[in-house]
Formats: C-alpha cells, structure tokens, sequence
C-alpha cells in the first residue's frame, strides 16, 4: 500500500509539472501572437471584416444570390453609427472660452425687454 500511495503521489507530480510546462508554453506563444493582433482586434475592424467575409459567403452560396457585396459597419471606410455620432459631437468649450466669449442670448434678450419696460414708463403705458 505504500508504494501504491507513493506511485500515486509520483504520477500527480508529474502531471502537475507537465500541466504548469504546457502552461508556460500557450503563455509564450500567447504574448508573441498577441504583439500582433491586439493593435488589430483593438478597435473591432478584424471582427469587422471576419463578419463581412461570412456574410459574403452566406449570399455567395445562396441558390439565387441577389449581390456578393455585402456592407458591413465597422470595416474600413465604413463607420458604424457610434463612430458617425462621435465626429459629428462638437467638442465641449473649455471654462477659459465660455468665460471669454460673449454674454448669452437669453441675457441680450433680458436686456431687450428691460429696455422695452423702460420705454412704456416714459410713454405710461405701464400699469
């Protein structure tokens, strides 16, 4: 029995260490790989083309296809509507503008009326 508990000890240290060397060994190819693919999948545009490339197929194997191209958003040259949305957002002003620029339009307006009320006194229109 107590060699059958030590084979048994043995074996799990073995395949613990094979497990922890196979380990190391996807990390390795892993971090090199990824060197190259996280610029491209960073952004979405590979997953983009992949789709596109599927849905290509899809209408390419088709019994009666009624086009092979196929739009998808977030390829190159074709923005997704996210991306649509943020160029067309102005960028906000900075305090140093706001402060620097002009008074608002409600304040021109508030002074419009002042003066109108003004105006009414002279003439005793106001009640």
């Amino acid at each position: 029995m107590a060699t059958e508990n030590a084979n048994q000890t043995q074996n799990e240290g073995f395949f613990a260490a094979a497990a922890a060397t196979i380990r190391a060994a996807q990390q390795a190819v892993n971090d090199r790989i990824e060197v190259v693919t996280a610029p491209l999948m960073a952004d979405g545009t590979l997953a983009a083309a992949f789709r596109q490339g599927a849905d290509e197929l899809y209408e390419a194997l088709k019994p009666f296809p009624q086009s092979i191209q196929v739009h998808e958003p977030g390829t190159l040259l074709n923005p997704t509507q996210g991306e649509i949305a943020a160029d067309r957002r102005p960028d906000p002003p900075t305090l140093s503008e706001i402060a620097a620029s002009r008074p608002s339009a409600s304040t021109e307006l508030d002074s419009g009326k002042q003066n109108e009320l003004q105006n009414q006194k002279e003439m005793g229109m106001s009640m």
